[in-house]
């Protein structure tokens, strides 16, 4: 395992002329085929397809080695692996890593040649007017991107090598044009998911949305009770329609996640909203870290404290590892690392990744959450606004570039601030000098709202308190 974390090491081979050059040869269609030696290296191992090319047989062969190797030494079973390089989103985002170490070289945590994920506010128009919107949604008076427009936005980031869009607002299903845009994203190979307040999810609409293709619906509920969520969301019937919605999604066999953001309001609630998701038969259910932005900042006393988000984290943790249908995510960076110190260096143990994905993890594996863990802004996923601003997350409003006037890859690359929250060695105060910096980092958008700068401490965290700043 210290070959396979050893930065130094590594850095040195990724630099060495032949693996330049078979690096790039492997990122490079065959002549023969059509096909870069990658992607028939992963069809090979996943028995998806048995190339014969001779043209490409001996970067297939090497790269089929470091496969076996790779997983031999992380402990992961080969069914497992199989299963993984059988999904085609998979293969995209393992050709995102595998350029990002041609492009950047081997760095902790780890630099990706394209986001996983790319989250677009497509409208600021909306039918509710939460009181916890990070962007101040509603009545939308500022001019959007046209439907024309935002399919070369799509185009540029499917072209780009993104793996996964995800409409989010606003209320997406208020723009006319959504299942137009949507279905051409869909196209294009992307991964498709809808971020919706779920009020609008009638049988229609819902039935739209499976022939259109998207993947993955997010509906939000911020309590079992009426009261609370109808409270949060402004209107009065709001919690019976999300309901509703959800029933329809499921109905379609449509992947559906519930999602609530903790505050002080709805804390107590949390378990119940998770037993409610798992009930009724939820694939997902998602705790979204509370962020005084947008409409927010007018809540901030509702902000859990350090001690109130340590309790439903270490809540969350137990969850994880209890024998539970539905998966259990997060974006509090700090879940990474409450999860490492609750186990032992002699049991797997489930990490939240990047707050993107769970895994079971091998006690020979955990040394890899260095690479992989905490926060993801500008560096496994970006946000876009309604007029094409590109951000490092939704949360945090502040814009790096145009997709109207700059391409996101050169804005992924060259961005000062995305270049700055890659590399954990900027952290200021307590997430600075803190052992658990690779895997959790702290919430850079909470640093952001708090302090007008990223690079600060996340003021959620209770280390922060016990071992000061």
């Amino acid at each position: 395992m210290r070959l396979l974390t050893n930065e130094k090491i590594w850095n040195a081979v990724l630099q060495t002329p032949p693996v330049k050059w078979m690096l790039k040869n492997t990122l490079n269609k065959c002549s023969e085929c059509n096909k870069m030696p990658l992607e028939t290296a992963l069809d090979n191992y996943s028995g998806k397809n048995n190339s014969k090319c001779s043209s490409c047989a001996t970067y297939v062969r090497v790269i089929e080695f470091w496969i076996r190797f790779i997983q031999k030494a992380l402990g992961v079973e080969k069914s497992r692996v199989v299963k993984l390089f059988g999904d085609s989103y998979v293969r995209r985002a393992i050709k995102s890593i595998v350029c990002g170490f041609a492009e950047f070289g081997f760095n902790r945590p780890i630099q990706v040649h394209a986001p996983f994920l790319v989250v677009w506010n497509f409208t600021y128009k909306c039918n509710l007017a939460c009181k916890h919107c990070y962007s101040n949604s509603g009545k939308s008076t500022v001019k959007e991107l046209s439907t024309e427009e935002a399919k070369q936005v799509v185009k540029q980031i499917a072209d780009f090598g993104v793996t996964s869009l995800a409409f989010s607002g606003g209320e997406p299903l208020m723009r006319k044009d959504f299942f137009e845009v949507a279905k051409y994203a869909v196209d294009l190979g992307l991964y498709v998911s809808l971020a919706t307040n779920g009020t609008l999810l009638n049988k229609e609409m819902v039935k739209k949305l499976k022939e259109t293709g998207v993947h993955y619906v997010e509906v939000s509920l911020d309590g079992v009770e009426a009261k609370t969520h109808d409270y949060f969301r402004g209107k009065e019937g709001a919690f019976e329609q999300t309901l509703t919605g959800l029933k329809n999604c499921i109905d379609k066999e449509i992947c559906t996640c519930i999602a609530v953001t903790a505050t002080k309001n709805n804390l107590k609630q949390i378990p119940a909203v998770l037993d409610l998701s798992e009930k009724m038969g939820i694939d997902r259910f998602t705790l979204f870290n509370f962020i005084p932005t947008g409409r927010g900042k007018d809540i901030v006393a509702e902000d859990p404290s350090p001690e109130e988000r340590e309790q439903i984290l270490s809540y969350l943790n137990k969850q994880l590892s209890e024998d539970r249908k539905i998966a259990i995510l997060s974006t509090t960076p700090q879940l990474a690392r409450v999860a490492l110190q609750c186990s032992t260096t002699q049991e797997d143990l489930m990490m939240p990744l990047a707050h993107m994905e769970a895994a079971k993890i091998s006690k020979r594996a955990r040394a890899l959450a260095d690479f992989i863990g905490g926060c993801g802004a500008a560096r496994f996923y970006c946000a876009i606004s309604p007029e094409g601003d590109v951000q490092p997350c939704v949360f945090m409003p502040l814009v790096v570039g145009n997709l109207t006037k700059e391409k996101i890859g050169d804005i992924w690359v060259n961005s000062k601030a995305f270049q700055d929250l890659r590399n954990r060695e900027n952290l200021k105060g307590r997430c600075g000098k803190c052992e658990y910096k690779y895997v959790c980092g702290g919430c850079r958008a909470r640093a952001y709202a708090y302090y007008d700068d990223y690079l600060k401490s996340d003021p959620g965290c209770i280390r922060k308190l016990s071992e000061g700043d």
